[in-house]
């Protein structure tokens, strides 16, 4: 049994995938206190472990997952990609974000392909044909900019998003920031898709992240959505690094 961690601003991930690769159980937690892991984790038994942390892990968390499995890494700069970096400051690249584009390049393997993760932030994720990550680009997410509207204004309240509040024409103040936020997110997906296909025409689209599915049949673009896509790049990578036994 292999474990993945996403550990992000908000929420921590934890994929568990059996032997054929596929995601067994996902486990999702507030990263804060950052203890909840030890709830999460202690009825598991698995061999491998992968982190990739947007967040400083304590030491005692770190210790904790080398205890529990016989094979563990973090993703950082020395592990093996199954795929090229082409980013101009490589040190400053989330680490959910080549796990995101290591997944979405297997998914479309020989293709180019864009992944779009909609999570604390917005971030396009593009891996060309070749196998090669060239960068992107990062925007305030949904709830962010919910959020930014409420703390950077006098008036205006913190609203609920729920799929259903898509309306173009916002008949009340929540109803809509809830369409300035939705449907400003939905032009701004397919304005950079549009653009980006003028120059790879044929380039793949797959949707991820928890929001993700605020998205789900609203874009007047086909999208493939995978919510659990960083945890499954993150697999791909821990088998990489940690061969099975012949």
């Amino acid at each position: 049994m292999n474990v993945a961690i996403d550990a992000g601003n908000t929420l921590i991930k934890v994929g568990i995938f059996d032997n054929d690769d596929r995601l067994e159980e996902m486990l999702s937690f507030s990263s804060s206190p950052i203890e909840n892991i030890y709830t999460h984790l202690a009825s598991q038994q698995f061999e491998k472990c992968i982190v990739s942390s947007v967040i400083n892990l304590p030491d005692h968390i770190i210790k904790y997952l080398k205890f529990k499995s016989k094979h563990f890494i973090i993703l950082d700069k020395n592990v093996k990609l199954p795929l090229g970096i082409k980013y101009k400051t490589p040190e400053t690249l989330g680490k959910d974000r080549i796990a995101l584009a290591v997944a979405a390049s297997a998914r479309f393997p020989g293709k180019d392909v864009l992944n779009i993760s909609i999570g604390t932030c917005i971030t396009y994720n593009f891996v060309n044909a070749k196998a090669v990550f060239l960068g992107g680009a990062i925007s305030p997410g949904l709830h962010m900019r919910l959020r930014a509207m409420h703390e950077f204004t006098a008036g205006l309240p913190l609203i609920n998003l729920d799929e259903s509040n898509f309306s173009l024409i916002g008949d009340n103040t929540a109803n809509s920031m809830a369409s300035g936020i939705l449907n400003g997110v939905a032009f701004e997906i397919e304005g950079y898709i549009n653009e980006l296909r003028k120059k790879y025409k044929n380039c793949e689209i797959i949707l991820s992240g928890g929001d993700s599915r605020y998205l789900a049949g609203k874009l007047n673009i086909e999208t493939e959505i995978e919510p659990d896509l960083a945890l499954i790049g993150l697999n791909i990578i821990l088998k990489l690094n940690v061969p099975e036994k012949k």
